[in-house]
């Protein structure tokens, strides 16, 4: 096998399991909002933080939202949805908009850290969003990431394995 081509394959293996474990990292809150204990939250949202790189792409578990409620800032609420909900979630913001305060609602979420909360539940005078069809996305979507990483840590095992290959 050609130095080259050692080179190549070790290469792979180092970028398969960046990808691994950037996608682990990137997944673990959803991971642990799987079997956390539901909290129950009362209150207004006070701010909304939508990421640059990835609003509006509809990738699973990476399209999300961020707000806080009632002026709390130490208190994060992460909300990933599938793209229903949240065509119906912006008409509810349009509308707080076009009246310039939101009404309350009652926000259900499980604490995955310190100051964060995964939304697994969201209800307002205005409607509900399904806290069981929020699971099943979070569910259907962690298990396909696991899946992933699981593909992306055997390439990089095979990679590496082909590289560091003796001659016989």
């Amino acid at each position: 096998m050609s130095r080259s081509l050692r080179f190549l394959l070790i290469a792979f293996a180092a970028f398969f399991c960046f990808l691994a474990s950037y996608l682990f990292l990137h997944t673990l809150p959803f991971y642990k909002s799987l079997y956390g204990e539901e909290d129950l939250f009362y209150g207004k949202i006070s701010s909304v933080s939508i990421p640059r790189g990835w609003a509006g792409t509809g990738v699973p578990l990476f399209d999300k939202t961020f707000f806080c409620l009632n002026e709390d800032r130490a208190a994060v609420f992460t909300l990933a949805l599938p793209t229903e909900l949240q065509s119906e979630l912006a008409e509810w913001i349009s509308f707080w908009a076009e009246t310039g305060t939101p009404a309350p609602i009652e926000v259900r979420g499980i604490r995955v850290s310190k100051k964060e909360w995964i939304v697994t539940g969201l209800q307002g005078n205005d409607g509900a969003l399904d806290s069981a069809e929020i699971f099943e996305y979070h569910l259907r979507s962690a298990l396909w990431y696991a899946l992933l990483i699981a593909v992306f840590i055997t390439l990089s095992f095979l990679s590496l394995r082909r590289a560091l290959k003796r001659r016989k």
